[in-house]
């Protein structure tokens, strides 16, 4: 098996694997961006509605800055608490 890489999403995959994993809203909405913060990690997240898709350097940001391990997003399941 190949190497797994970061695929593009649309912007309502990350907002819907953001919340199955902690994030909630944030009430912070700029036009069509969307803010979710995670009150655990402290991480928070602005996803931009009005796209078809992010690229893949777009999707590293998001796995960057919600503190959630890449691998996860890969797979695009839920953290399994510890």
């Amino acid at each position: 098996m190949g190497v797994q890489v970061l695929k593009n999403w649309s912007p309502r995959k990350i907002v819907h694997f953001l919340k199955r994993n902690g994030f909630v809203d944030s009430k912070i909405h700029k036009g069509d961006h969307c803010g979710l913060y995670n009150p655990e990690t402290k991480a928070y997240v602005e996803v931009d509605q009005g796209r078809d898709a992010f690229t893949k350097r777009e999707m590293s940001g998001f796995v960057h800055a919600s503190k959630i391990d890449e691998k996860n997003w890969i797979r695009g399941k839920k953290i399994k608490k510890q």
